[in-house]
Formats: C-alpha cells, sequence, structure tokens
C-alpha cells in the first residue's frame, strides 16, 4: 500500500517527520509548517486510511512504522526528529524507537497505556461518529467541529477539518477520509500500545519531549503517574505543560509550539547527540 507524503522545506537542514492524529491529514500541521519549513526539512503524512493514503488491513503502529519508513527511506534523511499529536504520538514513539530517531516529540499522546487502566476494556473503546446532519454540506461539518472549541477556530483549522472529508456525489453527501472501521482499528491498536515496550531499543542519549495540554478535561494529577513511569524507564524524558490548552497543542499554542520544537531539536544539535 501506499502512504502519502510531502516533503517541504530546506532540504539541507535536520528531518523532521510529522504525524497527525485520529481523523486528521497532514493538513493539521498547517498553521506551524511555514515557519518550521524554514529551519528543518519537514515530512509531512497520512496516516494509513487517512488523507490521501490507502488503508491498512493491519492497525499495528509498528506495522504502520514500517510502512511510513519504506516511503521516506526513499529520500535522504540527515539527523531525523519525529513528532507526533495525540494517536500519531504512538506511532511516532515507535517509529522514533525502531528508526532510532535523534529526538521524539509526543504532543498531548503517546505516554500511557491504556490496557492497564483498571475496568476499561478494548470494548470500551468505541469510534462515535459525527452525527448524519454533520455530512449534509461542508458548513454543516464546520459547524459540527467548530462547536467543540468556538474560540480555537481560524482559517488554518477550517483547512484542516474541510480536508477529513470527500464528496460522495452518489449519495449527495459528505464522509470522512478515514472510515469509521478504519477509525475503530486505530483506537483498539490503541488500548494494546504500550509506550514502555516501545522504548526498549532506543537509547538514553536520545531525548524524549512530551508536550501536555492541561485543561478543564485533563488536569496534572491525571498523568503524573503515567508521565513519572515513562520518566523513569527512558531517564532522559523531559515533560512541558501548556496550562489552560486545547489537546490540539499545534492548534491552539502554535507560537509557543515553534518555539518549543525549535529549542528542543537546536538542544540536541548542540549537544552532539545526533547522529
Amino acid at each position: 500500500m501506499k502512504i502519502h507524503y510531502e516533503i517541504i522545506g530546506d532540504m539541507i537542514k535536520p528531518t523532521l517527520l510529522l504525524i497527525h492524529g485520529l481523523g486528521w491529514t497532514k493538513r493539521i500541521w498547517n498553521e506551524v509548517q511555514e515557519a518550521l519549513k524554514e529551519h528543518y526539512r519537514l515530512v509531512l503524512i497520512d496516516l494509513p486510511g487517512h488523507g490521501e493514503s490507502e488503508e491498512t488491513n493491519k492497525c499495528d503502529f509498528e506495522v504502520i512504522a514500517d510502512m511510513i519508513h519504506r516511503e521516506i527511506a526513499l529520500t535522504p534523511v540527515s539527523n531525523l526528529y519525529v513528532a507526533g499529536s495525540s494517536l500519531g504520538a504512538a506511532v511516532a514513539l515507535v517509529y522514533g524507537n525502531k528508526y532510532n530517531a535523534d529526538g521524539v516529540i509526543l504532543i498531548d499522546g503517546g505516554f500511557t497505556a491504556l490496557n492497564r487502566i483498571g475496568g476499561l476494556c478494548v470494548e470500551d473503546m468505541t469510534y462515535e461518529a459525527p452525527p448524519a446532519h454533520a455530512f449534509e454540506t461542508m458548513d454543516a461539518y464546520f459547524r459540527f467541529m467548530r462547536s467543540d472549541n468556538p474560540d480555537l477556530w481560524n482559517d488554518y483549522i477550517a483547512t484542516a477539518v474541510a480536508d477529513q472529508l470527500f464528496y460522495n456525489p452518489k449519495e449527495g453527501v459528505y464522509k470522512q477520509k478515514a472510515s469509521s472501521a478504519i477509525q475503530q482499528d486505530y483506537l483498539e491498536a490503541l488500548y494494546y500500545f504500550d509506550p514502555l515496550d516501545a522504548l526498549r531499543q532506543l537509547p538514553d542519549s536520545k531525548k524524549i519531549t512530551i508536550m501536555v495540554a492541561l485543561n478543564e478535561q485533563q488536569q496534572k494529577t491525571d498523568v503524573e503517574e503515567d508521565l513519572l513511569v515513562l520518566s523513569n524507564a527512558h531517564r532522559n524524558t523531559d515533560v512541558l505543560y501548556y496550562e489552560g490548552t486545547d489537546h490540539l497543542i499545534m492548534l491552539d499554542k502554535p507560537k509557543r509550539f515553534i518555539e518549543d520544537v525549535r529549542r528542543i531539536i537546536e538542544d540536541i544539535e548542540s549537544s552532539g547527540i545526533a547522529d
């Protein structure tokens, strides 16, 4: 199967692989990619079954990491860094471990073993599609998506949201590029994902940075135990907290996100750890 990707930016600078979360596409990075591409060679991918990428019959994060690597390995890669958002953070951690990235950035995800949460079963990982009326027009879908956080909405987000859909002329409605079935498969894969397994081969010399959004739905006390477990397993781990911030940190705090990514990579490059 083929994974759709785009390469932009400075071709002689360090490579930064960006992996979006569930249901999104590479357009989720629109607001930050313009600033980042001045300093890095950006590789923006659509996960299998998302955007323009073909579906996979196995939503296993190791398999997906292999698929991504087969594609981007066809192009020269120097000093590789990988960042993933939400579910994409889990894929980023698996990829960074398996292919020896110089640094891994987890954006509000990838640090929790859901299968170790008492009382949570894989059957609880249920994808709930938007209501049918949200797919009648693009404006209807915009209204539905905007209702979640109206203050966050802007043209960049509208572009990313629009790229989630395609128009089905036969049925006269819009549909999600990432089908309900594929999103359900990803959620089940996320349930079985264990960050400690993903860290087995990553040397302590390699930096992991975890960006954590704090808001009404997620307080520091909710994540401290998981973060401590991961930090103890991989000593070279930093945690950055974003107070009063949406789960999609790069959309809610784009300026700080860009500054933090640049600082993280610059620190690694200057330390001489990068291969």
